[in-house]
């Protein structure tokens, strides 16, 4: 480290090296702050809308059209339903959260940097007021607007500048206005989230971390809760890793030729088939993580603007 201003608090602070990471040749550092307990890596950059585009897991999203309604979008819109008003969501991907907070009668804003991303939820969803765009690039356009709720789910652990960041997002809170967010936890077991490493993820949250952030930039928690993994996250996994030994890409194959309700159909024999081969092993696995603190994969949390 070139000095001792961390970047996540952004004050003088010990660090302590706890790992490294290789990654295209580029060596990674990883540093615990001993003010703010958050973690991060060196060094820390973001790598740029265009790596991401290159990535499988983001390219696969715009897909896979994903609307499944999570008990925490659920926890978010059940608690500010009285509000109702304006969200902005920032990263807001395919647009499965903007779906459900319109449909549950807010009025709904968001951007993200893939263009395709954005293109799924302005036609495919038929979404309005969604753009390409970064943070800064939104709030130099659009600085006079003020919402009532913003979110950003599995934002944070990417972005290179976090303090200034939550100062924008202040910046175009109503007063006494409401963030949600999401980010991976790193209490977890390593395997349920390989991908949680440079250049995709440069920072890390446990509970404690996380809070102490937030508090700092003048918000209030008001919920935050750790995600235990289910057993079905974990046949997914297994499903992944092991699965290509005993496909037959079936569904692939009659993509080609098939009804949709064909498709369907062999979809659901596929679900089947995995629950036979990966369920058992995925629950003496979830078993064994139960006791542990390696079971948290996400971390939620709500939080006001104070005065």
């Amino acid at each position: 480290m070139e000095n001792n201003i961390c970047p996540i608090c952004r004050k003088d602070s010990e660090f302590i090296y706890l790992n490294s990471h290789i990654d295209s040749g580029q060596e990674y550092k990883l540093y615990e702050c001993g003010n703010c307990r958050a973690q991060f890596w060196e060094p820390l950059k973001n790598p740029g809308a265009e790596w991401y585009k290159k990535d499988e897991r983001y390219a696969g999203r715009n897909i896979e059209h994903d609307l499944k309604f999570g008990k925490h979008y659920t926890k978010i819109l059940d608690f500010l339903k009285p509000l109702k008003g304006k969200v902005l969501d920032i990263g807001c991907g395919t647009g499965s959260f903007l779906y459900w907070a319109k449909k549950g009668g807010w009025e709904i804003a968001g951007f993200d940097f893939d263009r395709d991303a954005v293109n799924v939820a302005k036609n495919i969803f038929h979404l309005e007021n969604i753009m390409v765009n970064d943070l800064t690039g939104y709030y130099k356009i659009n600085y006079d607007k003020k919402f009532d709720l913003v979110t950003f789910f599995e934002v944070l652990e990417h972005l290179d500048n976090p303090s200034e960041f939550i100062g924008i997002v202040k910046n175009i809170l109503k007063e006494k206005g409401y963030i949600a967010a999401s980010v991976p936890c790193r209490d977890m077991a390593h395997w349920l989230n390989p991908h949680d490493v440079p250049p995709r993820h440069l920072t890390r949250w446990d509970k404690d971390s996380l809070k102490r952030f937030l508090e700092s930039r003048g918000l209030k928690i008001l919920y935050l809760k750790r995600k235990i993994v289910d057993v079905k996250h974990i046949l997914m996994k297994l499903r992944f890793k092991f699965g290509r030994r005993v496909s037959f890409n079936i569904v692939e194959k009659i993509k080609k030729t098939e009804t949709e309700r064909k498709i369907n159909i062999v979809h659901s024999l596929a679900k089947i088939k995995d629950w036979i081969l990966f369920g058992l092993p995925a629950f003496i696995i979830w078993l064994v993580l139960f006791p542990t603190q390696k079971k948290y994969i996400s971390l939620y949390v709500m939080a006001q603007k104070k005065c």
